[in-house]
């Protein structure tokens, strides 16, 4: 404690707090006008004040709310604007239901309680799988990261009941429906065409098309690079090397989608040249009007708005991708090559998303043999 003169009748006034739980030393520093009895008179009542915390602090005593503001700080600032803003607001709703309880207490009874308050969503329908997952991946996360600061010696969320993931069929176009895709995109603009055609041809996500650049694309191999994702967080955008380096990857594209790539790469150099200061003179395929990026929303307008003008089978953009899969799946592609082309990191995750494309597969080969055992 200490009272420093700055003035006639000012003084600083500093109350030492000792330490907080990374170690950084604490302290109150006010700022008093008055005599120097009257300082020493409001010195006494801010050690009084202040007491309780003036002390090291003690990591037993960590509570989880105490925790998640250093995971943020000290873990968040290493990861992605999109996963992090994902944590943020997932502990937000965590925060109320388990922060007041001390992290070594926390049991995986607690935290099963918590997933089951989590799971009534605010308009009072049960949330699904992928939100309830995000949860758990969460804490997970967390515990994991305190015991290698070692905060904590165990993490009890291995014990608690881990979301279950649902049998949910995904929705996918068959060859046909794709004709009458492609056959409506005819009578669009070349933007709109050469997006879904590309979605459907490389089976690359919404936020890998965006960030596409001429620059990835070779037209003379019919290659393109894939190293990039765009998202866009409040407002910020996100642009950095795809999510893992199985991510990252070289795909060849048919003559007929590189000819509509072709196509659109001369419409938009006539668009650059006739809006001309205008344009923001970026090397991106899929661009706004004035030549910045494209939201990723964008690319769900796009294919929202083609269903209702063509009373298409309903589909969302993404699951062009498993159209794209279930179509090489169907042509007899080796599971491995459509692991590699859609960027998975291992071809089980594959096997699991497309199986209901396997099955049919798998029945199309039993009965080749039924006509080669029937002769």
């Amino acid at each position: 404690m200490s009272i420093k003169r700055l003035s006639n009748n000012k003084y600083k006034i500093t109350i030492e707090l000792g330490y907080d739980i990374l170690g950084n030393r604490r302290r109150k520093t006010e700022t008093f006008n008055g005599s120097k009895t009257e300082a020493t008179k409001r010195e006494a009542e801010l050690k009084k004040e202040y007491y309780h915390i003036g002390q090291t602090s003690n990591i037993s005593d960590l509570t989880f709310e105490d925790y998640s503001q250093i995971f943020v700080a000290k873990y968040c600032d290493k990861i992605g604007l999109v996963t992090k803003d994902g944590y943020e607001k997932s502990l937000k709703k965590i925060i109320p239901i388990i922060g007041k309880i001390k992290l070594n207490k926390i049991t995986p009874l607690i935290l099963d309680n918590m997933y089951q308050k989590l799971k009534v969503g605010a308009n009072g329908q049960e949330l699904g799988y992928h939100s309830m997952y995000n949860y758990y991946k969460l804490i997970n996360v967390m515990f994991n990261q305190a015991i290698k600061w070692e905060v904590v010696d165990k993490n009890p969320n291995l014990k608690a009941n881990k979301p279950k993931k649902e049998k949910t069929e995904r929705r996918y176009y068959d060859l046909e429906q794709v004709q009458k895709l492609l056959t409506c995109l005819e009578n669009e603009n070349i933007k709109y065409r050469t997006l879904i055609t590309l979605a459907l041809d490389s089976g690359a996500r919404r936020s890998e098309i965006c960030a596409l650049r001429w620059s990835d694309i070779d037209f003379e191999t019919n290659m393109i690079k894939i190293n990039k994702s765009l998202k866009v967080i409040r407002g910020v955008v996100d642009e950095a090397t795809t999510k893992t380096e199985s991510s990252k990857r070289e795909i060849m594209i048919s003559n007929a989608t590189m000819k509509v790539l072709k196509e659109y790469k001369e419409w938009q150099d006539g668009y650059i040249k006739y809006v001309g200061k205008k344009w923001k003179g970026t090397d991106r395929v899929f661009t706004s009007i004035d030549g910045n990026y494209m939201h990723p929303s964008t690319c769900d307008h796009t294919m929202r708005k083609l269903v209702l003008k063509y009373n298409l089978a309903p589909i969302c953009f993404h699951e062009l991708r498993h159209t794209s899969a279930s179509i090489l799946i169907h042509s007899g592609i080796n599971p491995k090559a459509v692991s590699q082309r859609l960027g998975h990191a291992d071809t089980s995750i594959t096997m699991e998303i497309y199986s209901h494309a396997f099955d049919v597969t798998k029945k199309e080969s039993a009965n080749v043999f039924d006509n080669v055992l029937n002769f």
